[in-house]
């Protein structure tokens, strides 16, 4: 292992596993799923779209977060899924740019927007940061090839 891939594997490392206690939420019960709802957004009702989405988000993260530990083992290997992850997070990035901002102008969703945004913004440093890395991963395997030459 290179001194280049040890930062990305630790931060895949890091990531995915922080990401795995999102399975609790996968299968809390409804009462749980009921209160949280109540406090991100009080009134809103908890029919089968709000429990699916929820359930189903954090199922995301956790598959997310079972993905990032597999590609930390090998991050040669599994660079193009790497970096396809991190360009679809910056896609995410714009879609909170078209809809979420808006919110924040209005004042809208109260504090969980907020919590919404920094989701958005770890997101987006997340990206960047595998990028960048993958990229000075990629500048030091084209110096070693030409300092075989």
């Amino acid at each position: 292992m290179s001194k280049t891939e040890r930062p990305l594997k630790l931060l895949l490392r890091i990531v995915g596993i922080v990401s795995l206690p999102a399975i609790i939420a996968v299968f809390m019960p409804y009462s749980w799923l009921v209160r949280g709802v109540e406090l991100a957004e009080p009134g809103t009702p908890v029919r089968v779209l709000v429990s699916y989405l929820a359930r189903l988000l954090s199922a995301f993260y956790v598959l997310l977060g079972l993905m990032f530990l597999v590609f930390a083992g090998d991050v040669r290997r599994y660079a193009v899924p790497i970096r396809l992850v991190a360009l679809w997070s910056l896609m995410a990035v714009v879609g909170f740019l078209i809809y979420g901002v808006p919110a924040l102008v209005k004042g809208g969703f109260g504090w969980f927007i907020w919590f919404a945004a920094g989701d958005v913004a770890f997101g987006f440093t997340l990206a960047v940061t595998i990028l960048l890395l993958q990229r000075r991963m990629a500048g030091y395997d084209s110096r070693q090839v030409l300092d075989e030459r």
